[in-house]
């Protein structure tokens, strides 16, 4: 498959450890890959375009990003064929730019790959807010087969794990790929990082219904002095939607992260 890839954690780095296997994963399988990120972490920001902005892409080595050696100058010509856009806008403008605005014309790209989240993306709530999700949703409106792939753990994972993550994450989109239901326009994968990720399950599942039901997202900063203006914070109570995870029945997609399974 010829597979445009976005995200919303942007570039590798430490809140985005999962990008850079992933995309070498699905090179090593035969796909063709075709990079365009953010140029920052970009989570809880959905579907959501910078109305009114112009955006500035740039290509970027990928080689950029590995503890490899770089590319030289004979290495250039080839540097560029395989480079990575990475772009000041959201992962749904990503996708726009992937899809229309690249050397590839959308009618060659056969799929739009989101992803990986760095953690989970499950539950009305994340669903809703992700911007992994937000990009698999921009392909799906335009008219592309999409999905949104997220890795379940926020927390430092061994090479190993990681690798068998991607690989299982790859087996898996080829496999929806071959067998994509004709009513479906988006699938959304979450695997969580066991050691058993080769061997684990897989279901379907609907999404597990939340709601922030403890109240405001942010909370507000006292110290100000000025009477004329007030700060607030990001401080969103998420101890709620783990609760609901140990809730979640089996068929919704909360259930599947407690019990070791992929959804």
């Amino acid at each position: 498959m010829q597979i445009l890839v976005v995200n919303d954690d942007g570039p590798p780095s430490g809140v985005s450890p999962y990008f850079l296997p992933f995309v070498e994963a699905l090179q090593s399988h035969g796909h063709g890959t075709h990079v365009v990120i953010p140029d920052k972490p970009l989570s809880w920001i959905g579907k959501a375009h910078a109305f009114g902005k112009s955006l500035t892409a740039r290509h970027v080595c990928p080689s950029t990003y590995t503890q490899s050696q770089k590319c030289s100058a004979d290495d250039q010509p080839e540097c560029i064929k395989h480079s990575w856009t990475v772009l000041d806008g959201s992962p749904a403008s990503c996708t726009q730019i992937g899809l229309f605005h690249s050397e590839w014309l959308a009618e060659d790209i056969d799929l739009v790959v989101s992803g990986p989240n760095h953690g989970r993306n499950a539950s009305t709530i994340y669903n809703l807010s992700s911007g992994t999700v937000g990009g698999a949703l921009e392909g799906a409106l335009c008219g592309k087969r999409s999905i949104s792939l997220s890795f379940g753990s926020k927390d430092p994972q061994p090479e190993a794990i990681v690798g068998a993550a991607c690989d299982r994450a790859v087996s898996l989109i080829e496999m929806l790929y071959r067998r994509w239901d004709p009513e479906v326009e988006l699938y959304n994968i979450n695997i969580p990082m066991i050691e058993t990720i080769d061997k684990c399950p897989a279901v379907f599942t609907v999404p597990c219904p939340t709601y922030w039901s403890r109240g405001s997202l942010f909370a507000e900063d006292k110290s100000s002095s000025n009477s004329f203006e007030r700060q607030f914070r990001w401080a969103p109570e998420l101890s709620e939607i783990q609760q609901a995870a140990k809730r979640s029945s089996e068929g919704e997609d909360l259930w599947p992260s407690q019990n070791g399974v992929i959804s």
